[in-house]
């Protein structure tokens, strides 16, 4: 009987949360995406445990309420959310999936912050939310434009949200014609070399999909990778960074500093 009513409510938790989630689902968005794909995406990350962390989360009050998908990728969906004073939160729920689980070791092997790999699915996943949440402080704290991140648990992350009310800022890639395109990119390099000389880290897929653009100026997301320049992959990363952003302006005819040379330049610490 007490097996019967543990179950029973569960479904009404889970039929809560996911409730909270679906019932204000910007509408443009759902007619520019495929209902079907709308629904895998939230049962993609919302199975038993992030349904009662997420409960959670909203019975201690960090959360006031959980709003539509923001984006929905291959590592993680991201949501718009609220907290007190009906200001605007971006909560990040990682899937705890088996096949991510494998790509994501070989940012985590071998950075000398994490000592053991787990083995289980569900805490590599863990991981990987709790170094995104650190990566980010570690940006923020030498005054890079990245979000503010505000509370991890398990596979769930809090932080700043970029955008204006409940649109959130375009990415990069999505800019036909970003104005000031020499401060853009001077922005962007700058942002390459102070996460390596400061924060000593290097972000490992930085790109025109991994930018925000917002009030004309460029926001750093998708840091969960970033490694530390002693990850012996660094190297490799830091350069794959620098073609991507070379190869972004490039189709603006611009005038570019030597990419070899910006790279001697950011490692020079």
């Amino acid at each position: 009987m007490k097996k019967d009513e543990e179950n029973e409510e569960f479904y009404e938790l889970s039929s809560h949360v996911d409730n909270l989630i679906k019932k204000k689902i910007d509408t443009k968005r759902i007619r520019e995406v495929d209902r079907s794909k709308k629904t895998a995406a939230f049962e993609s990350v919302l199975d038993e445990r992030t349904i009662t962390q997420l409960q959670k989360i909203l019975d201690k009050g960090i959360l006031n309420d959980i709003e539509g998908i923001i984006s929905a990728g291959k590592e993680a969906n991201v949501y718009l959310g609220y907290v007190q004073n009906s200001h605007e939160v971006a909560i990040k729920i990682y899937k705890i999936d088996s096949n991510t689980s494998r790509w994501m070791k070989n940012y985590i092997i071998g950075d000398p912050r994490f000592k053991k790999v787990p083995k289980n699915i569900a805490k590599i996943i863990y991981l990987w939310a709790s170094k995104e949440y650190k990566n980010l402080k570690r940006a923020q704290r030498a005054g890079l434009r990245v979000p503010k991140p505000i509370y991890v648990r398990d596979n769930i992350l809090i932080m700043e949200y970029i955008g204006f009310g409940s649109i959130p800022a375009p990415k990069l890639k999505d800019i036909v014609n970003p104005i000031n395109k020499e401060f853009l990119l001077n922005d962007i390099l700058d942002f390459i070399k102070n996460l390596y000389q400061k924060s000593k880290l290097v972000h490992g897929d930085l790109s025109e999909f991994n930018i925000l653009y917002h009030n004309q100026k460029p926001f750093y997301i998708d840091i969960s990778q970033a490694v530390s320049i002693e990850h012996p992959k660094s190297e490799k990363y830091l350069v794959r960074d620098i073609k991507n952003v070379f190869r972004y302006f490039e189709k603006y005819n611009m005038a570019l500093p030597n990419p070899e040379d910006f790279y001697y330049e950011t490692i020079e610490v």
